[in-house]
């Protein structure tokens, strides 16, 4: 073969079949053929037979990448269709020694979607429980950062006692403090 891949070969047989009609070979007869003619219609026969075995070269070539792949797909399938019969064999095996220790398969399953859903329902509330401690930890540090500034720029003391008391009843509801008996 004296190109490259299948790709090759179809932009080759492409420009092929584009060609004018014009260059279309004349017919020769036996009168006008010379040994110059001859020479040149021997050039196109070796031409043509190489063209001819690197076709046979390029489809060959392609029939066999083309068979490869679908060998590998045929044994992938045969392998997932294996998975699927062992998967149903193993759960008709655990259904069957289910029923033959007292459970119900069915009941086993309701059972298992309760405890996944709480289990959702724990991580959405966890999630929401982190989300409040953060939010508490800002108004905490909102708090520290507001009185410093109160603090540092006191323009006057009702003013600065009230900005101070706030802050303290935002702590007391932040953190309050159990009630004693």
């Amino acid at each position: 073969m004296t190109g490259g891949g299948p790709i090759y070969w179809a932009n080759h047989y492409a420009q092929q079949r584009e060609r004018p009609t014009a260059e279309q070979p004349v017919r020769y007869i036996v009168a006008t053929i010379t040994s110059d003619v001859l020479d040149q219609l021997y050039a196109r026969l070796v031409k043509a037979e190489q063209d001819a075995k690197d076709s046979i070269t390029a489809a060959a070539h392609l029939t066999t990448l083309v068979g490869r792949r679908s060998e590998r797909a045929e044994q992938a399938a045969k392998a997932e269709r294996r998975r699927a019969d062992t998967a149903q064999t193993e759960l008709r095996t655990l259904r069957a020694g289910l029923r033959a220790n007292g459970a119900e398969p069915t009941q086993l399953q309701n059972l298992w979607a309760q405890i996944s859903l709480r289990n959702r329902q724990w991580r959405a509330a966890k999630q929401r429980a982190e989300q409040a401690e953060a939010v508490l930890v800002r108004v905490r540090a909102e708090c520290d950062r507001i009185e410093a500034a109160v603090r540092d720029t006191p323009t006057s003391a009702d003013l600065t006692g009230g900005y101070l008391a706030a802050l303290r009843h935002i702590r007391a509801a932040l953190d309050p403090q159990e009630p004693t008996p």
